[in-house]
């Protein structure tokens, strides 16, 4: 992650992707309580509609024996009843059928069931007992609808009284209702579109419209909250059946969520693609915009390398944000001016170089300038004493001048070729080619295992002036014989390494102390007691026109290494 394109595509990506996600998490956290919140309500809204619907069902109930109470037929059937009679029994039948009621039955003002109508008592032997549970004064029944447990049946009841009156006294009471059991629920199912479970003061489940198997564990509280059943996820809330004190009959109401359920996966689903296509987009605008800032600023990088290894003559012409055009402008400055600095310092190094190369060449014509003198000084003096030996003086004479000429000439030469430094012609060049001149040069050094030409399996081309680098490679092989002073091996080798030609010459002379290294190169140092101190000088400016460099390998005792590495395809 360290490449700029890289990080300004993660940053667009972050930017782009970040808030959207916030987004889509807010907004599907908003419909999902939205749509909970609208099912509580709906959920709450159907069961107030429940309550309503059984407290008419408690009214009509209550309305309907009032008015049966009211039949002069029931008050003779039950003031007259026979012993063991069926008619009255017969009569609350009939009454329960029209008036649409689950039980009917007539108890004494007492609470004994003198007539049921309902259905056969619990008790095995048969004996009347009705509706045990009910009630067993009139006070409880006459007061409006309540809801009672029935003994011995797995369900409550909606039950409701009224008296029997006859001459202003209470001589029976008429009691009677529904059953809000299985096939009640299932009624009130269709009107309400919910499952319900009723449950006795005692949490059990006595009626519920669930399927068969499924043991619903529902929440005591007046709020709406999720279960899971048989599952699946409903949102149940539930309502007392009776008012007062203590634990009471309850109804719950269960809706479904599964579709609210589906809508928020199928929300989320959204968000998901959402957020991957806005990731997508931010991806493909990230590595445009991207492509825009980080094209200049590699382009200025690769300017600036040319800058640091001295190609300062191309100008630099960019068309970017106003920031980086800023850049270039002042890179442009920098370059122009590294160009005049170039200019004055190559000048004040020719100026210091052709001084140094000045006094040097002073200094060494005065060394054979001397002998010269004190021999003809000599030979004036001897030829005027009329010397005898004047001849064998002269031949002397004529050796000495002759000798010291030949050092002026050999110095002059080296100078010469310092000052010239002729511009090398690039050609086509082949290592096998090179190595072949330096076989020829130093065949009988070959030969006599002083010089070793070892190259690798390749022959590489490379673009150079042929001449120039012979000549490089003589002047260092030639100072490795002269350090090796006939006792060692100087050896030569080359090879490819990337997109470089590497050419090492190593001698096994005595080496080279840190400072040595430091002023190898510098003009008029050498190490030999007769040199010039040019030879590396010419070989350092060679490999430079080349685009190549030159490096030292040396301590003392260990021999001296000098590495060449030239670029096998020349920049123009």
């Amino acid at each position: 992650m360290r490449s700029l394109r890289s990080r300004l595509i993660l940053g667009f990506s972050l930017v782009a992707v970040v808030p959207l996600a916030l987004a889509m998490i807010l907004l599907a956290q908003r419909v999902q309580s939205t749509v909970r919140k609208q099912a509580a309500e709906r959920l709450s809204a159907a069961l107030g509609m429940l309550q309503v619907e059984l407290r008419s069902d408690g009214e009509r109930t209550h309305q309907k024996l009032e008015i049966l109470v009211r039949d002069p037929a029931l008050k003779r059937l039950y003031l007259l009843r026979p012993a063991g009679g069926r008619d009255l029994s017969d009569y609350l039948v009939e009454k329960r059928i029209l008036l649409g009621l689950d039980f009917l039955d007539v108890a004494d003002p007492s609470g004994i069931v003198i007539a049921d109508a309902s259905f056969p008592s619990p008790d095995p032997s048969g004996a009347a007992g009705g509706v045990p549970g009910l009630g067993t004064t009139h006070d409880r029944v006459m007061d409006g609808p309540r809801i009672e447990s029935l003994d011995g049946r797995p369900a409550m009841a909606l039950a409701a009284g009224a008296p029997i009156r006859y001459q202003g006294d209470t001589v029976a009471v008429v009691r009677g209702g529904l059953l809000l059991d299985a096939a009640f629920l299932a009624r009130l199912k269709r009107t309400s579109g919910m499952e319900l479970v009723v449950r006795d003061a005692g949490g059990r489940v006595v009626a519920t419209t669930l399927a068969a198997g499924v043991e619903p564990a529902l929440p005591l509280g007046d709020e709406a909250a999720r279960v899971e059943l048989g599952g699946q996820s409903y949102l149940s809330q539930s309502f007392p059946l009776a008012a007062g004190p203590g634990s009471q009959p309850r109804i719950a109401g269960l809706v479904s969520t599964a579709s609210a359920d589906q809508t928020i996966v199928a929300l989320r689903v959204t968000s998901l693609l959402l957020g991957l296509l806005g990731l997508g987009i931010a991806i493909v605008l990230g590595v445009i915009w991207s492509l825009q800032i980080s094209r200049p600023v590699e382009q200025l990088a690769v300017f600036s390398q040319k800058i640091a290894h001295g190609q300062w003559d191309e100008p630099l012409t960019l068309r970017s944000v106003r920031e980086l055009e800023t850049l270039v402008s002042a890179f442009e400055r920098m370059r122009g001016d590294l160009a005049t600095y170039r200019e004055k310092l190559v000048l004040s190094e020719r100026q210091a170089a052709w001084s140094q190369m000045a006094r040097t060449v002073a200094h060494e014509i005065k060394n054979p300038l001397t002998p010269i003198a004190v021999s003809v000084a000599d030979l004036k003096r001897s030829f005027d004493q009329q010397r005898p030996d004047f001849s064998e003086i002269l031949d002397q004479a004529v050796r000495t001048v002759s000798q010291e000429v030949e050092t002026l000439k050999h110095l002059l030469q080296e100078f010469s070729d310092f000052a010239r430094f002729p511009r090398p012609q690039f050609a086509t060049c082949r290592l096998s080619d090179l190595l072949a001149d330096l076989g020829t040069l130093y065949a009988g050094d070959i030969a006599g295992g002083r010089v070793i030409l070892a190259a690798g399996g390749d022959d590489p081309v490379f673009t150079a002036d042929r001449g120039q680098l012979r000549q490089a490679l003589v002047n260092l092989i030639q100072n490795g014989l002269e350090a090796v002073a006939g006792s060692g091996r100087v050896t030569v080798s080359a090879g490819v390494e990337g997109q470089a030609l590497e050419i090492a010459v190593a001698d096994t002379g005595p080496g080279l102390t840190a400072e040595e290294r430091v002023h190898l190169f510098v003009p008029d140092f050498t190490t030999k007691p007769t040199g010039s101190g040019l030879g590396l000088t010419i070989v350092e400016r060679i490999v430079g026109d080349h685009q190549g460099t030159i490096a030292v390998v040396s301590a003392p005792g260990r021999g001296t290494t000098f590495r060449l590495r030239l670029p096998l395809r020349r920049e123009n």
